[in-house]
């Protein structure tokens, strides 16, 4: 999941569940992550199969009253996003890439492939200048440094999140918080952060509470929300986990079709794609 800022405000969604609303016009085939920039929302859309290299992935751009255009063409399979200086960047299968936000043109490609992983997933930024990135299928996270001579190196963790995917960047505490998809299609993904200040990295799980988690979100208010499919079929949920006494809250009120990498507005609303049916919810 991803959003521009590190920490976002909520404005009441601890307390209220909300009617969904679907908002784009066109469906789409996969929509799996949504990131806000300059009032339009872009989308990445797997076009179906998450690892093969089939060339039907496409980032959309959307309207807020729910017009879609393509923004760019011919990836693999994009997922998770993140935006550094009117450059959008995706995983795309083993690679990062960036499109210019004024014209879509690739104007960044990283090869991963080494990492041995065909599934890249979220993006959160570290700093101005570096990103975490999920390898869902390996259980691994790793550091890339973006520039001219862009690089990665893997965070060494002692005990690997199982289908490590969301991921949520706190600077000030040096901590970052992630969710498992699971492992071997079970779902039995964890929530929980790694202190990246300590010597030896660990994972450290926030609650028993296990499912097939996708996207994260820290908050200013000590909450993280994640989202968790549950199931392959309609019966996906957003929850919210306070960190401080591991208390988990439901906040939709109608099950989600495969709730992926989500985004928060300024409202306080959540953007969440609904993968398994195409469409983008809103509540």
């Amino acid at each position: 999941m991803k959003a521009t800022a590190l920490l976002l405000p909520l404005l009441g969604i601890a307390i209220a569940a909300h009617t969904q609303t679907r908002i784009n016009k066109t469906p789409m085939k996969a929509p799996e992550s949504v990131i806000i920039h300059d009032g339009y929302y872009y989308i990445s859309d797997t076009g179906g199969d998450p690892t093969k290299k089939d060339g039907d992935g496409v980032i959309y751009k959307m309207t807020p009253q729910g017009d879609v255009t393509v923004f760019a063409d011919s990836l693999d399979s994009p997922k998770g996003s993140a935006i550094f200086r009117n450059i959008l960047y995706v995983t795309d299968v083993d690679h990062i890439r960036g499109y210019d936000l004024r014209n879509g043109k690739q104007v960044f490609n990283l090869d991963m492939s080494a990492t041995g992983s065909a599934l890249l997933n979220d993006i959160t930024p570290r700093d101005e200048n570096s990103i975490f990135v999920s390898a869902t299928d390996i259980n691994k996270i790793y550091i890339v440094q973006l520039g001219n001579i862009p690089s990665f190196e893997e965070v060494k963790i002692f005990n690997p999140i199982r289908g490590a995917n969301g991921l949520a960047y706190d600077s000030k505490r040096q901590r970052l918080y992630a969710c498992g998809f699971g492992s071997l299609g079970a779902p039995d993904g964890q929530i929980g952060y790694i202190d990246l200040s300590a010597p030896e990295k660990k994972f450290v799980p926030l609650t028993t509470r296990t499912g097939y988690y996708d996207g994260i979100t820290l908050t200013k208010n000590s909450k993280l929300i994640i989202s968790d499919w549950v199931a392959f079929e309609k019966k996906g949920v957003i929850i919210e986990l306070d960190i401080n006494n591991g208390k988990v809250v439901t906040l939709n009120k109608e099950p989600i079709s495969g709730p992926a990498d989500f985004t928060i507005d300024k409202s306080g609303k959540i953007i969440t794609p609904a993968m398994m049916e195409g469409n983008v919810m809103k509540f």
